[in-house]
């Protein structure tokens, strides 16, 4: 039926695609000994129609009323009549896409996921200084159905994610630690998760926390592991390169397609073709997924496009128009963001930083994509002192400017997968993400922490 509404819509307008998204999630839920266990199952179906310049759409949760959702996009977009030149729809395709599994998450029953989490739990809680643990495991499958003109794709992913939340307290000290793990496939990546390691390794992390303390604020130099280093990429500088941001005015990498804007050991790739958090086979709009070098020794070649951005700066699509759901209308979004491994290793970072320090994990920050200025929370920190590692840091923040940052990085050969569990927001829209970053070296950056 959707097939035939697109073909017989395609004679009205410029072009129409339809989006069917259904998503099923279990979801299970610990606190110290409290148990939730939700079930959600939906589906629903977005409308986008392009006539005379203008766009439309219309979505609903009952697919039944496709032929009304049309009509509704078609009025919209000839409400808003916009002149461009001519738009260049994705290419035809016919795919059926499904991420391989071993085991169906969906047929464990929830009895053993929970008994899962309080092993974990039991675990943590024999440690004294522990005052809470809250865990929790979702198993999605996510089907997407695109159609356009030409077009007619099926993908299907079944997503893992594992978090787990630790907060101690010693005396007046109270502090908090994250574990977080996200894989396509089937209920084998959970199966995989050793508790004993993991646990020693939340338990070990967080009395540094307690007997650690914060640094003064000073600018220094700093080597950043993968981790932190794959949040400063994504936040600080892929975002700069959606191509909306650009059209907006809201990047700072304003007018800098071409030009030198980081050092020449930076050489930073959008892929998502390779298998880690952020993998799809086709974009939202139909558009094959393939790698896009986004800054190319220290030169910015690359945006990331949706085929409107495309469109409107007369480039071709990278594959990178995205949406959350069949609701949302796809933007340029960032998939798995590899920083390219360089030629220094670990411990040679930390000798070339002298007096510094070394920020491990992220917990979280804030980022000005028009001005540069970007502020990260580190898990963990420690200080350099004469090229070695000494005494850890707590509660410490990175922050500094995105253009002066670039210019005097040197890049590890230490390349890992960082972004282990998570999703990105943008325009009210979370997607999954992936980075592979090695370490690296700021040459001056401004670390800080509360007194």
């Amino acid at each position: 039926m959707i097939e035939s509404l697109v073909k017989d819509f395609s004679t009205k307008c410029e072009y129409v695609d339809a989006r069917v998204h259904e998503s099923s999630k279990e979801i299970v839920v610990l606190e110290n000994g409290e148990t939730n266990n939700i079930f959600t199952n939906n589906k629903s179906l977005g409308v986008r129609v392009l006539f005379k310049g203008g766009w439309g759409m219309a979505y609903s949760y009952n697919p039944d009323n496709a032929r009304e959702l049309f009509n509704k996009a078609l009025k919209i977009a000839k409400l808003t009549p916009n002149p461009i030149s001519d738009f260049n729809p994705p290419k035809s395709v016919t795919a059926d896409k499904k991420y391989p599994y071993k085991t169906d998450p969906f047929s464990i029953e929830p009895i053993n996921k929970i008994k899962l989490l309080k092993s974990f739990e039991s675990k943590l809680k024999n440690n004294e200084a522990v005052k809470n643990v809250k865990s929790l495991l979702v198993n999605s499958r996510i089907n997407k159905k695109i159609i356009a003109p030409g077009v007619n794709i099926k993908q299907e992913y079944t997503i893992n994610d594992f978090k787990i939340a630790v907060t101690a307290r010693e005396g007046a000290v109270i502090q908090s630690t994250i574990d977080i793990y996200s894989k396509l496939g089937g209920y084998e990546v959970i199966n995989s998760l050793n508790i004993d390691e993991r646990s020693n390794k939340l338990l070990e992390q967080i009395n540094r926390l307690l007997h650690a303390k914060a640094p003064k604020p000073e600018r220094a130099s700093i080597v950043c592991d993968p981790r932190m280093t794959g949040l400063f990429f994504h936040e600080a500088v892929g975002h700069a390169c959606e191509a909306d941001t650009i059209i907006n005015q809201a990047s700072v990498f304003q007018g800098m397609k071409n030009k030198m804007v980081a050092s020449k050991e930076v050489n930073l790739v959008d892929d998502p073709t390779i298998k880690e958090r952020g993998f799809y086979w086709y974009d939202d709009e139909g558009v094959k997924a393939s790698p896009t070098k986004l800054i190319s020794n220290g030169k910015l070649t690359g945006l990331l496009h949706s085929l409107k951005t495309a469109n409107k700066l007369d480039e071709e699509p990278t594959g990178n128009g995205r949406t959350m759901n069949a609701e949302s209308p796809p933007i340029p979004r960032m998939s798995n963001t590899l920083l390219k491994p360089g030629e220094w290793g670990f411990e040679e970072l930390i000798k070339e930083a002298g007096n510094g320090y070394l920020v491990k994990g992220f917990t979280g920050g804030e980022v000005d994509p028009i001005t540069g200025q970007f502020s990260f929370g580190a898990t963990e920190c420690y200080r350099i002192v004469n090229g070695e590692v000494a005494e850890p840091l707590r509660d410490v923040t990175l922050a500094g400017s995105i253009l002066e940052t670039l210019k005097d990085i040197k890049v590890g050969s230490d390349s890992k997968k960082t972004r282990l569990a998570s999703n990105c927001g943008k325009a009210g829209q979370l997607v999954r993400v992936g980075e592979k970053c090695p370490s690296i070296l700021i040459k001056e950056a401004v670390i800080g922490g509360s007194a």
